[in-house]
C-alpha cells in the first residue's frame, strides 16, 4: 500500500481543532505536521496501551484489568522471535494518534489486533486506511484468513469489519474488564 499523507491546514476548520484539541490531550501541545502511517518504533506499543486504557475507561467503562490483558498480548508479540507481524502508527508530527497491527497465528492466519485512532482524528479516512495497510501487508504475506476479536460497542469499528468483507463468527458474553461485555469474533477469507 502506498505511504498516506494528510496535511493539517487542507482540512476544515471543525477537523482542525479537533485534531489540535487531541494532541494537545496526549502530548501535552498540539503540534501540526503531516499525518503518516509508519511501521511502529521501539517504545511506541507503550502509547497503543496506554491510549486503549483511557480511552476504553472513557468510552467504554472498561476496568484496569484491561491493561493486563494488552500488555500480556504485547510482551508475546515483541519476545516472539522472528518475523511474526507488524505494527502500524499513525504519526501526526511526530505524536502517535493511533495504531493496528496484525500478529501473525501461522503463515496463512493473521489476527488484527490493537486497532485505535484518537478521538479527534476519527472520520478522516484514517481507519480505512489503517485497515487497508494491515490487510495489504496480509495478503502480501500470503496468508488466506485474517480474524479479530472486539466488543459489540465499537460501531464504528464493525462497520469499517463489515466493508473490508470480515463477517462475525462468534460472540461471548461474560464478565470481563470490569463488566459484562459481548465480544465478537470476526474472521476475513482473503
Amino acid at each position: 500500500m502506498k505511504d498516506f499523507t494528510i496535511s493539517i491546514s487542507d482540512l476544515e476548520q471543525g477537523k482542525r481543532q479537533a485534531v489540535r484539541k487531541s494532541l494537545h490531550t496526549i502530548h501535552g501541545k498540539s503540534d501540526e505536521g503531516p499525518i503518516v502511517i509508519r511501521p511502529f518504533r521501539s517504545g511506541e506499543l507503550g502509547w497503543v496501551s496506554w491510549r486503549h486504557c483511557v480511552l476504553y475507561r472513557e468510552e467504554y467503562g472498561f476496568d484496569d484489568t484491561f491493561e493486563y490483558y494488552l500488555l500480556a498480548g504485547m510482551a508475546q508479540f515483541i519476545h516472539e522471535p522472528g518475523d511474526r507481524g507488524q505494527v502500524w502508527v499513525v504519526d501526526c508530527g511526530g505524536t502517535v494518534v493511533g495504531a493496528i497491527s496484525i500478529v501473525e497465528i501461522s503463515s496463512e492466519t493473521g489476527q488484527l489486533r490493537w486497532f485505535i485512532l484518537e478521538p479527534g482524528f476519527r472520520g478522516l479516512g484514517l481507519g480505512k486506511r489503517l485497515m487497508g495497510t494491515a490487510l495489504a501487508y496480509c495478503r502480501e504475506r500470503g496468508m488466506t484468513r485474517v480474524f479479530l476479536w472486539t466488543v459489540s460497542e465499537l460501531l464504528a469499528a464493525r462497520r469499517l469489519y463489515e466493508i473490508n468483507g470480515f463477517e462475525m463468527t462468534e460472540t461471548k458474553n461474560h464478565f470481563i474488564w470490569g463488566r459484562e461485555i459481548t465480544e465478537e469474533r470476526w474472521d476475513l477469507e482473503l
